[in-house]
């Protein structure tokens, strides 16, 4: 029963955790769904102003260009004084006068600072001459900064208090050959600009036209149009004003930035009154303008969806509770309790239960625990002590007990490894008895083992306790030598013949001289020479000792000897 519990507290717990998560998980999705659509919304209607909204504009733009360009313009430019060139200049305004939208034009000649305008309501006045820019006024400062800048463009709404005249003014510079010579453009109708924004603004969206120095040009507010003007200190309303929190306006001007400079658009919260919005921009190449689209986040997904998700979810999580609960009573608690009752069972016929570890399913546990414990324990001993014998019987030799072959060649191998890795040299010592060949004895003669045996004792007894000897084969023996000089070798040598005889007389062997044939060969191994080589050095060493007439032992260097074989 008290699984069962367990259980359905585990499932609602579980069932109210995923709820949770995946409410705010959903809902974080739909947000930022409607976030990316919303940003790509307010691109392609920013798109679609340029497109439409500023077209007009950049055809004005165009042709303010080529007026700037115009040869009887440059020529008046330069010699502002000359009625000749003046007149032909007029004429040129007056034919592009009635090229632009608004019919009119202005001109500022930099010589003399005189600022020229017409336009259809003034043109029965005799010329063409307004006033003269003066460089302490605030009225006339935008053509002194577009000189300071030299500013190609300049485009802005603004009042020209001096002709009572509010227009969209397109200033272009006069340049020639680098110099600024003044200022032509024209002015155009806000009505005609407005006009052509034929798209309906939803009530969540604003847009922002911003020239270069962040002033804010004309604002579309639900469909209304603004276009703040200058103030009593003749400066028109910054977009910081607009954005109380410094961090986002900080952002929102680097990506400005990142966008004049031709980089790819990138998604922007910002938080207004209103609530969150999302901020598209799109920098207008041909006005220096960045027109900034926010659309209201919230005002976009009404809140009775994140309600009706709620309760989708509610209704979810409580259907998955209860099939999850039908599903595991079936599948895992049913068979936990019987697997919980075998284990009992199995603990009370313990040897090592007892009324004082009581009836608790991990007190049951802990019982079988050790008994499992104690016979793995008891197996261990059992296969390693089987295991130790089975090894000592594949590497001792029976007859001799020193190693045969298999343990030396191993032996060996590791040693050649060392060798080659510590860049150290050692012996090997081939020995043969000479037995077979001078008593003819074959290898299943009683005598002949104890003829072995006693050479054995006597090369153990003449070897050091970090040497290695072994039957080879028949009656030849290896030692393996750690040692690196020949003379080492020789002297080892020398005292494996002389413990061997002391065997012998020892033994009380019925042969008094079974040795006499005896000879041992002897080399030090090079670092990097293979298993192969070695034994063959020391095989070639054996040969050259019975070949010796005075004495029985050869030892020699290996590298002479690689020479030999060679």
């Amino acid at each position: 029963m008290k699984y069962r519990q367990t259980l359905l507290l585990f499932l609602i717990s579980v069932s109210c955790a995923f709820g949770l998560t995946a409410y705010f998980v959903s809902k974080q999705i739909i947000e930022n769904v409607v976030e990316d659509l919303t940003w790509k919304y307010s691109q392609v209607a920013a798109q679609y102003d340029v497109e439409r909204t500023l077209a007009p504009i950049l055809e004005e733009v165009s042709l303010v260009e080529q007026l700037a360009q115009h040869p009887h313009i440059l020529s008046w430019a330069h010699k502002y004084d000359d009625s000749v060139y003046r007149s032909a200049a007029e004429e040129t305004l007056e034919h592009y006068r009635w090229l632009f939208r608004s019919n009119n034009f202005f001109i500022v000649l930099d010589e003399d600072l005189s600022y020229h305008y017409n336009d259809v309501p003034s043109i029965r006045q005799s010329t063409f001459l307004r006033y003269y820019l003066e460089p302490e006024s605030v009225t006339d400062a935008w053509y002194f900064d577009q000189k300071a800048k030299n500013q190609i463009l300049s485009v802005n709404i603004a009042k020209d208090v001096h002709i009572d005249r509010t227009k969209v003014w397109i200033n272009q510079a006069i340049i020639d050959k680098g110099e600024f010579l003044g200022v032509v453009g024209t002015g155009l109708d806000i009505t005609l600009f407005t006009s052509q924004l034929s798209h309906k603004h939803v009530s969540s969206m604003q847009t922002f036209f911003v020239d270069a120095k962040e002033r804010v040009q004309l604002i579309l507010d639900k469909g209304q149009f603004k276009y703040p003007l200058r103030t009593a200190k003749f400066e028109k309303q910054n977009l910081s004003t607009l954005i109380p929190n410094r961090h986002e306006f900080n952002v929102l001007s680097q990506l400005m930035e990142q966008q004049k400079n031709g980089e790819e658009a990138e998604l922007l919260m910002i938080e207004q009154a209103e609530g969150r919005a999302v901020v598209s921009i799109h920098y207008i190449d041909e006005l220096g303008w960045y027109e900034l689209t926010f659309v209201d986040v919230d005002s976009m997904l009404p809140p009775w969806a994140y309600s009706s998700l709620s309760y989708f979810f509610i209704a979810l999580s409580i259907l998955f509770g209860a099939v999850g609960y039908i599903y595991c009573l079936k599948v895992w608690v049913n068979p936990i309790e019987s697997w919980v009752s075998r284990i009992k069972k199995l603990a009370h016929e313990s040897y090592f239960h007892s009324k004082e570890k009581g009836n608790h399913i991990g007190q049951c546990v802990d019982v079988l625990e050790t008994e499992l414990s104690e016979s793995r324990l008891s197996v261990r001993k059992m296969v390693a002590s089987r295991t130790a014998i089975l090894d000592e019987l594949t590497t001792v030799d029976v007859v001799t007990q020193l190693w045969n072959k298999k343990g030396l060649d191993q032996e060996l191998d590791l040693e050649l490894a060392r060798a080659e890795r510590e860049q150290i040299r050692f012996g090997l010592l081939w020995i043969d008895l000479g037995v077979m060949d001078q008593l003819g004895f074959d290898s299943c003669n009683d005598t002949f083992d104890q003829l072995l045996f006693t050479a054995g004792k006597g090369i153990e007894k003449a070897v050091r306790v970090y040497d290695r000897a072994a039957r080879w084969e028949d009656d030849e023996f290896l030692v393996l030598v750690r040692a690196s000089h020949p003379c080492n070798l020789e002297q080892l040598a020398k005292r494996i013949i002389a413990c061997i005889g002391e065997q012998q007389k020892n033994a009380a062997q019925a042969f008094n001289s079974p040795f006499t044939s005896l000879a041992i060969g002897g080399v030090i191994i090079e670092p990097g020479t293979s298993k192969l080589e070695a034994l063959a050095l020391a095989d070639r060493a054996l040969y050259a000792a019975k070949h010796k007439t005075e004495n029985s032992i050869y030892i020699y260097h290996s590298q002479k000897a690689i020479n030999q074989i060679a």
